[in-house]
């Protein structure tokens, strides 16, 4: 819909093309009455109907304004929001993997964005080419950090259906080597744990994330699965 100020932004234009018509054929007849009674009075029209023009044309730039290119950036920006409201998740992850690309042609030395394609990557299944990219990651920090080292453990113990291999067991010793209570890195051990029916193990595991009482800790569902391993006891 329109708004007001583009509705009377129409309003006034039309009645200044209607009032500029009527006008110019006042001046036409200004004009033949002036031609028969001199010169003089033929100039003092012309004049006339100069300040009135420039009147109007002030006037018009001082309501309607300059273009307005806020309005402009809104409709684009609404128009993308549409458009991107109508992706699926699959589809919008798939669009920021495109996009992290786009940016580490032209910055391929920063881990920061390697690391967001890695964990795009994960989401997408592509876990060889989330590996890689942590890998870029770890590379290129400036420090060795438990997140990324806990990131390519799990990428690579995906990769190799749920195993852990001497190199995903290596990278999960370096990230609690820098961080005991590393959610990430306990969280796939203590998975494995389970999954391997070492029920005690991921218990322990499960019980020091829990004590860590990490922000990002979902405490219900770490509690059923505490629950979960002692019932296999």
């Amino acid at each position: 819909m329109l708004g007001l100020r583009t509705i009377m932004q129409v309003f006034v234009l039309e009645l200044g093309i209607a009032f500029f018509v009527l006008l110019v054929v006042g001046f036409c007849i200004l004009w033949r009455f002036d031609t028969r009674n001199g010169v003089q009075k033929r100039n003092r029209t012309s004049a006339l109907l100069g300040l009135i023009i420039a009147a109007i044309s002030a006037g018009a730039y001082l309501f309607l304004g300059e273009p307005d290119f806020q309005s402009k950036q809104r409709v684009e920006v609404e128009a993308e929001a549409v458009e991107l409201a109508a992706l699926s998740a699959q589809e919008l992850n798939q669009k920021r993997i495109v996009e992290i690309q786009n940016q580490l042609r032209s910055d391929k030395q920063n881990g920061e964005l390697w690391y967001a394609l890695g964990n795009a990557y994960m989401y997408t299944s592509e876990y060889e080419n989330a590996a890689l990219a942590f890998s870029y990651s770890a590379r290129l920090a400036d420090e060795p950090q438990a997140n990324i080292f806990s990131a390519q453990a799990t990428a690579l113990y995906y990769r190799d259906g749920q195993r852990l291999n001497s190199e995903s067991e290596h990278l999960l010793s370096q990230a609690l080597a820098l961080d005991e209570d590393n959610l990430p890195a306990l969280m796939l051990l203590a998975s494995d744990y389970f999954l391997n029916a070492r029920y005690q193990k991921a218990i322990d595991v499960w019980q020091q994330a829990l004590d860590s009482e990490h922000p990002d800790l979902n405490r219900v569902e770490l509690i059923t699965a505490i629950n979960r391993a002692k019932q296999l006891l």
